[in-house]
């Protein structure tokens, strides 16, 4: 089978089946939580955990793409030059991830009013990022919190429904999981390969060096555009 852009219109498709299906499942979960005595804080306004490290499937980074404009993809761009920079030499998740809280700010999606700007096409492992305490604890590097405080955080955490020792419902990051690899095996099946990698990353490379058109041509081809612009890195971006 030959891939065309009717082949990537067949999977955005999908992907938005997807997101939908999460959507409700969400909402339907959250209400059931609250109801059982349960607390849920994510609303708008807050957005501390726009700082952290998103990663997600090709397919959901084209959905974002085509949604951008100039300025956006202007504030992609820059935010994925200079992560490309940060990350040299780094090879341990753990350290990625701190640098990236720590260095990288915010999303460079998010508006100046601080909400996301393009909500509805947001991941799905956005979407199932949902936080049972207050927003002020999504933005905290627990290295830097005390003993006294960090344990008695810990002992607040409802266990029975977080992904211990986070605050996140554990569900809810299951369920976004296992969308993205049926996702990602549908892709395999269709393009010949898969992509995962870090949003902004993604995004940059179709915007601004036709990720999309070589994903069409084949793995080799896409390979080669993710090293020829410098992101060949396995924190970034994979390739399977």
């Amino acid at each position: 089978m030959t891939a065309t852009s009717e082949t990537l219109d067949q999977l955005l498709d999908l992907v938005r089946q997807q997101q939908a299906f999460l959507e409700m499942y969400v909402r339907s979960w959250v209400n059931d939580y609250r109801l059982s005595g349960g607390a849920v804080f994510c609303g708008k306004g807050c957005r501390n955990c726009c700082s952290l490290a998103v990663h997600t499937g090709f397919l959901e980074a084209l959905a974002v793409a085509r949604q951008l404009n100039e300025a956006q993809e202007r504030a992609v761009e820059a935010y994925a030059i200079r992560l490309q920079a940060l990350l040299r030499g780094v090879s341990e998740l753990p350290e990625y991830l701190r640098l990236h809280r720590q260095e990288m700010g915010f999303c460079p999606l998010l508006n100046d009013a601080g909400a996301c700007s393009v909500y509805s096409v947001r991941p799905l492992s956005c979407r199932s990022l949902i936080s049972t305490r207050e927003s002020v604890w999504c933005g905290i590097d627990f290295a830097r919190v005390p003993p006294a405080e960090r344990d008695a955080f810990v002992a607040g955490l409802d266990r029975k429904v977080v992904a211990f020792p986070s605050h996140y419902v554990a569900p809810l990051q299951e369920s976004g999981k296992e969308l993205e690899v049926a996702c990602a095996t549908r892709m395999q099946a269709l393009l010949g390969c898969s992509i995962y990698g870090n949003l902004g990353v993604l995004v940059h490379l179709i915007r601004n060096h036709g990720l999309a058109e070589a994903a069409l041509q084949g793995p080799a081809q896409a390979a080669d555009l993710i090293a020829g612009a410098g992101f060949h890195h396995p924190l970034l971006v994979t390739l399977s």
